[in-house]
C-alpha cells in the first residue's frame, strides 16, 4: 500500500482528536528515534492528531497549527511496530512559496521511519509556480477550524464506512 492508495482507501474507526498547545504526547505519534525536541512546540502552536484505519493500516494525521506565523502542516503517517512512517507532509508556511506537499510514494512497508523527507518528492517544485498562493482553505482564510477541514479533504477522512 503507498501513499495514493491510503488517501483513496474508505477510512474506519476515526478519531478527529481536540486542538492543544504545548507538548505531544508520544503515544499520539509513536516514534522510538525521535528527538525530544519533535514534540515540543511554543505556546503559539496548536497540534491535533486524527486517527483512522485504512487498508488495514494505522494512521494518523499530525496538525500542526499557527495563525499568527501562518504556518500549517497537515502530516499524513503510518504506524507500525511502533514506528510512524511519515508519508505526505501537506503544508503552508510564509518563508516558501505558496502550498506544497513531501511526500513519500513507495509501499509502506518499505520506507524506513527513520528518515521523515528522506526520499521524499516536493510537489510543486520551490522554483515552479504554485497554483495556490493564499493562507486560506476554500477561499476562507485558515483558522483552526478551516486547518482541520483543509486536512480532512486533503487526506479524505471524510470517506468514513458506513457514511454516505
Amino acid at each position: 500500500m503507498n501513499l495514493k492508495g491510503i488517501i483513496a482507501a474508505n477510512k474506519a474507526a476515526v478519531d478527529t482528536g481536540d486542538w492543544k498547545r504545548g507538548e505531544i504526547p508520544r503515544s499520539k505519534w509513536p516514534s522510538r528515534r525521535a528527538k525530544a525536541k519533535a514534540y515540543k512546540y511554543g505556546p503559539l502552536y496548536q497540534w491535533r492528531v486524527i486517527s483512522f484505519q485504512a487498508a488495514g493500516h494505522d494512521c494518523r494525521v499530525l496538525l500542526l497549527f499557527n495563525e499568527a506565523k501562518r504556518i500549517f502542516r497537515a502530516t499524513l503517517g503510518v504506524t507500525m511496530g511502533g514506528e510512524t512512517t511519515v508519508l505526505c507532509d501537506y503544508e503552508y508556511h510564509a518563508s516558501e512559496p505558496g502550498w506544497h506537499c513531501h511526500a513519500r510514494c513507495g509501499d509502506v512497508v518499505t520506507i524506513n521511519p527513520a528518515h521523515n523527507r528522506f526520499g521524499s518528492i516536493r510537489l510543486p517544485k520551490a522554483s515552479a509556480p504554485h497554483r495556490r498562493a493564499e493562507f486560506n482553505h476554500v477561499k476562507q482564510p485558515l483558522s483552526a477550524q478551516t486547518a482541520f477541514n483543509c486536512a480532512i479533504s486533503i487526506f479524505k477522512i471524510d470517506r468514513v464506512e458506513g457514511l454516505v
